[in-house]
């Protein structure tokens, strides 16, 4: 065996290998950054000034974006399941390193095709649908399913760990893109990502990602061998749900149903949050600010959900999440400055926030195996991304047709409440085989 075969053969490291894929997961999560909307934000102002549209145009392309590239992702995962991790990172590097070139291109490709906004708006919605595809789809899909597959009693300990470093590197995320774009300029700084992301990091995917620890005799939690597997699995899996299976259980809607739900809100909430403190009669300081503590919040949730979700029911977590958001949307209509409904808003949606950013990653191998993770993530994605791109339009047509966001904030508590009352009669389908 060579040495570069021996350094990345999970049989050589057995009680190493899962915490690399760990490892090298987060990292490819961080790098899906630039097709993130945090990532995508800090690149909006120059897209403005150099394609001369709109906010509200651009806000119309990034949303098309993201809806036609949440409707590709379950095909992405069946890919997944087929292929396997390295061949799907692969892929996804190379489509958002050559996504991220032709977006710093953008311009000169709208100035050589002749002045025309609506041929613009194309050329940048093709670009979001792109990034928005290989960067918050493929990718993020890739390293999510591959982390879980190598971890099973410790699975809710590792996505923990994994919520923390993207919340932590997401939240960084703008600081180091606009230095880049301060140090060169917007489009060499695409540039610079396009080479980091499409040339530098899939050399770590070629030899870090790998599949089932079973191809390895080995299984999860870094067990040398299926005979050494002797503590016994608190939530063990008895059948391998296929994509069509699960569709039809009924606490894969549901259960999907909160994370889906959150990121409508959270994109409508951060998309809109300094026009909604000002409806409320707070500075745009008190908007910007309070993303802070709630980063806070946030981790310490993501800690203690991650410390008990291997020990206690999905559906725990689920009344928990239901429950922190349902507090959250109360803050956010009853809002005042550093009064009590401030507060409860910081609290809330960091703790909503915490155990959000882990949910599926826990209840979908749990509740349906691992065989075809890829498929049902893609499944799960797809509602989740497609929702996200709902939520600063229901907020905005909110403000416009009532004067404020107290509408939409009532229409997603009357969805999260009717959530909880249904996830009562929600079971895992293991305990049914």
């Amino acid at each position: 065996m060579s040495r570069s075969n021996f350094l990345t053969s999970p049989k050589q490291w057995p009680f190493f290998y899962g915490w690399m894929i760990l490892i090298v997961g987060a990292i490819g999560l961080l790098m899906s950054a630039p097709g993130q909307t945090i990532g995508v934000s800090a690149f909006t102002d120059s897209l403005i000034d150099v394609l001369a549209l709109s906010r509200d145009e651009l806000s119309l392309a990034y949303m098309g974006g993201t809806m036609i590239s949440a409707v590709m992702l379950t095909k992405a995962g069946k890919f997944y399941d087929r292929f396997g991790a390295m061949k799907t990172g692969l892929i996804a590097c190379a489509g958002l390193g050559l996504a991220l070139m032709y977006l710093s291109q953008v311009d000169e490709i709208a100035d050589l095709l002749g002045p025309s906004k609506l041929r613009t708006a194309c050329l940048l919605l093709f670009g979001f649908v792109c990034i928005r595809f290989f960067g918050q789809g493929v990718l993020t899909l890739t390293c999510r399913t591959m982390i879980v597959k190598w971890f099973e009693r410790r699975r809710g300990l590792a996505v923990g760990i994994l919520g923390i470093v993207s919340a932590y590197g997401f939240s960084m995320a703008p600081v180091g893109f606009d230095f880049l774009i301060r140090s060169f300029d917007w489009s060499r700084a695409w540039i610079v990502l396009a080479m980091i992301v499409g040339l530098i990091f899939p050399i770590f995917v070629l030899f870090f990602f790998k599949d089932e620890p079973e191809n390895y005799d080995l299984v999860p939690d870094r067990i040398l061998s299926k005979k050494a597997a002797k503590k016994i699995n608190k939530f063990p899996v008895y059948k391998e749900f296929t994509l069509s299976e699960t569709r039809r259980n009924y606490s894969f809607w549901v259960l999907c149903g909160f994370p889906a739900m959150f990121g409508l809100f959270m994109t409508g909430f951060t998309f809109h949050v300094v026009s909604l403190f000002a409806e409320q009669g707070l500075a745009r300081s008190n908007a910007i600010q309070i993303f802070q503590p709630i980063a806070i919040v946030s981790i310490a949730s993501t800690i203690i959900c991650s410390l008990i979700s291997d020990h206690v029911k999905i559906k725990y977590l689920a009344y928990y999440f239901g429950t922190a958001f349902l507090l959250a949307i109360i803050g956010v209509i009853y809002l005042s400055e550093d009064g009590f409904f401030y507060w409860l808003l910081i609290i809330a949606y960091g703790a909503a926030t915490g155990v959000g950013t882990m949910f599926a990653s826990l209840f979908l191998p749990r509740f349906f195996g691992r065989t075809h993770l890829g498929s049902i993530t893609g499944q799960a994605m797809t509602l989740f991304v497609f929702s996200s791109a709902i939520g600063p339009i229901l907020f905005s047509q909110s403000l416009s047709i009532t004067g404020n966001y107290n509408v939409a904030s009532y229409v997603c508590g009357g969805i999260v409440l009717a959530l909880l009352i249904a996830t009562i009669f929600t079971r895992n389908p293991q305990a049914e085989v």
